[in-house]
Order: C-alpha cells, then structure tokens, then sequence
C-alpha cells in the first residue's frame, strides 16, 4: 500500500518527460510549418524559372509536403499536445517529406536528409531517435533509387547505377549514420540528466512531504486523534482515484499525475483547523450552532493557509490541488456544503474525491464526542450520500472498492502510521 522513492521518481521524471514531449510537440509543429512556407517559396522560383525542376515533378511533391507538413499543426488544435501517439506520427511525416524531396527533387540538400533525426531529438527519446535514424535511412535509400528509375531529377551526376550507389547513397547513408550516432549520444546524456534531476528532485520533494505529514500530524492531534486519519484518508482517496480512472466519466480527466498529486496533497486537507480554538476543536459534546460557524471556517482558512505559506513547497499543480483540497472539502453536491456552496461539478474533481474519503473515516473513527460507527453503517451513509453530498460516479467507484477500503481501515486502526507517502 506504501511506495517508495523509485516509484515517486519515476512519476517525476514521467512527468517531465511528458511536459518536454507536449513542448515538443508544438515546436516540431511550427518547425514544419516553416519547412512549408520555405517549401512555397522554393516552388514559386521554380514557377517563375529561378530554378529547373520538373514541374509535374515539383507539383507532386509541394501537393504531398503540404499535408504532411501542416497537419501536424491541426492536430494539435484538435486533439492538444499531451498525445503519447503524436511524436512518433510527426517523425513518420518527416520522414514521408524527405522520400517525396529526394524521389522527385534533388539529391544534393544533404542536410535536409537528417530532418526526421533532428525532429526526433526534440523529444529526448532513445527509442524514437532509434527509430527516425532507421527509417530516415530506409526512405533516404528508396528516394534515390526511385528517384535513378523516374528521371525527373535536374541533377545528372548519378547517370548508372554504380555512381548512384557509390557516390550518392553510400556517402549520403555514412552521413547519415554518423549524425544518427551523435544523437543518440546526446540522446542518451539528456536522458540521464534528466533522470538525476528527477532524483535530486524527489528528495527534496520527499524531505517537504514528511514535513507536511508531520506538520499535519500536529494538527490533527490536537483534537486526540493519532494521526492516522490524515493517512487513512490519504490512502483511501488514492485507491478512489485510481478505481476511477476506469470510468468513462473521469477516464480522460484523472491521470497518474493526478493522483499521485492527490495522495501527496491529501494530508494537508484539514490543515486549517490549527486555527480553531482548542475549546471548540476538543470539546466532548455537540457544538452549538455558534461553535459549528466556527468550526466551518477552518475550510476558508485551510485554502489561506496553503496559498500564503505553502507556495515554496512544490509546483503550481501540487499547490492549485493543495488548495481545492483543503479549501472545497466540506463541499456538498447538492450545493448544501461550504465555504462557498458550491454544486455538483463547480466543486474540483480532488476535493468531491477527499469528500467521500474523509467522511468516511470520520464516522468509522472514535472522536471526542462519540464511538466509532460500524463499517457497515460507515458505507451506508456514504451510499445514502450519492447524489446528495456525494459525486454519484465517486460513491459508486468507493463502494467497488469496499474491499480494499476495508482492509486498509482493518490494518490501520488506531495505529500510528510512519511517515511515508502513499
């Protein structure tokens, strides 16, 4: 149920990966439109006799490049730029645009033959740049070829077959080879840069996180608890978001990234009652409606907290989420909740997630001021909730999971748990 470092390192660097990938995206997207716009300069010379390609020849490849070079620019307004599918499409396009350039136009742009290599070392990835080197040189070798059979070539240096293979493609492929190789190498030192990074990162992260948990701890002692809610709750949204991932509703809104930055969060979700009195947060009985006012706040102030003292501890995704967490917690959806009221949907995904995590563990825990409920009872209110209080797609994703929230409240009753992310 614990992780350790390894498993929070490789969502870092997964994370970063992803940020350089959706970056890349849009920058090899704009590099190809500017291929294109070169491309419409060069085909009108050629319209205008500056240059001497075959104009059939010249038509058929600026017609091709066109789509292959500006789609990747759709694409990205349609579907964004986070597609794990685009990088290898655009290297694939790349690749088509240099087997049309040496079939139809020319064999003397050398340089333009490491294209798909140099699109694919935007994305810092062995195994793209593996693979745009491979086919880069396939597509190098059948557009000579092709380009020797159709004749519609300006150039006449290549007039037999033996000059083709042995002063044309022989020479272009060592080229070729060569830069392919220095890539990887760079390649290769980015990707373990990154991963160091990532390391030193994730300890710095994970020293702010026992902090967190400790600090939280203290908080949630105050009214004699042993800590264990705050991790209880922790776990218990994890394994919620992550059963929810399945669903059609949330399958495309609830990524590893989110969850991970929930378990991370979660703790922090009371962090506003430090500024409740201890007269108020401690006392054995009921409150009365003056105290209860009180006592609500501590969700307003949790949200101040976070923003005001907490902005150093990560990025602004940990601290948004951190936010909506501790701010919209106590949220109904039937808009019936607080601070604000808010209703159904206008309360952020994570917080309807702690919602049903943390009245879960609130009712099957003693408190000063009454026993522990039966697990049974325990899940009947959260189902009685669904559609009221509750997310109705959130209560029936926790209630698929009761056996696992079962065990998790079974072997971590009134037990102290270390200080580990979960």
């Amino acid at each position: 149920m614990f992780r350790g470092c390894d498993r929070v390192s490789n969502a870092t660097l997964s994370k970063i990966i992803n940020k350089n990938e959706e970056d890349a995206n849009r920058s090899v997207a704009n590099v190809m439109l500017i291929t294109f716009a070169i491309f419409s300069v060069v085909f009108i010379l050629n319209l205008v006799g500056v240059f001497t390609i075959y104009m059939p020849a010249m038509t058929i490849a600026y017609v091709i490049s066109a789509v292959l070079l500006i789609t990747p620019k759709i694409l990205n307004k349609i579907f964004g730029t986070s597609k794990k599918w685009m990088k290898y499409l655009y290297v694939v396009f790349a690749a088509l645009f240099i087997l049309i350039v040496t079939t139809t136009l020319t064999y003397h742009v050398v340089v333009m033959y490491a294209y798909p290599i140099a699109i694919a070392g935007m994305y810092f990835s062995k195994k793209l740049t593996r693979l745009s080197s491979l086919i880069t040189i396939v597509v190098t070798v059948c557009g000579q070829f092709a380009g020797y059979f159709l004749n519609w070539r300006p150039d006449k240096n290549f007039t037999t077959m033996h000059g083709l293979v042995f002063f044309s493609i022989l020479p272009r492929l060592m080229v070729l080879i060569s830069f392919a190789a220095l890539l990887q190498l760079l390649t290769d030192r980015t990707s373990k840069l990154l991963s160091d990074n990532a390391d030193n990162y994730e300890h710095l992260l994970m020293h702010n996180q026992d902090m967190i948990y400790g600090f939280a701890t203290l908080v949630e002692n105050r009214d004699e608890n042993t800590g264990g809610h705050i991790r209880r709750t922790s776990i218990y949204a994890e394994l919620l978001a992550r059963e929810l991932q399945k669903t059609e509703e949330y399958a495309d809104k609830i990524t590893d990234e989110f969850v991970e930055c929930l378990a991370m969060v979660a703790p922090l979700h009371d962090i506003g009652k430090i500024s409740i009195p201890d007269s108020i947060l401690c006392k054995p009985g009921r409150l009365t409606e003056e105290e209860f006012g009180v006592m609500k706040t501590h969700a307003e102030k949790g949200g101040e907290i976070i923003r005001e003292t907490f902005f150093h501890v990560s990025d602004k995704d940990y601290r948004a989420m951190a936010y909506d967490v501790a701010r919209f917690h106590h949220e109904k959806w039937n808009g019936k909740g607080y601070p604000e009221g808010r209703s159904g949907k206008d309360i952020p995904l994570s917080a309807r997630i702690m919602s049903v995590a943390d009245v879960f563990d609130a009712v099957s825990e003693k408190r000063c001021y009454r026993e522990a409920m039966p697990l049974e009872e325990c899940f009947r209110i959260i189902e009685n909730g669904r559609g009221v209080d509750f997310d109705p797609v959130i209560v029936d994703s926790f209630l698929d999971i009761r056996e696992m929230i079962t065990e998790v409240r079974s072997s971590t009753a009134g037990k102290a748990l270390p200080f580990v992310s979960h």
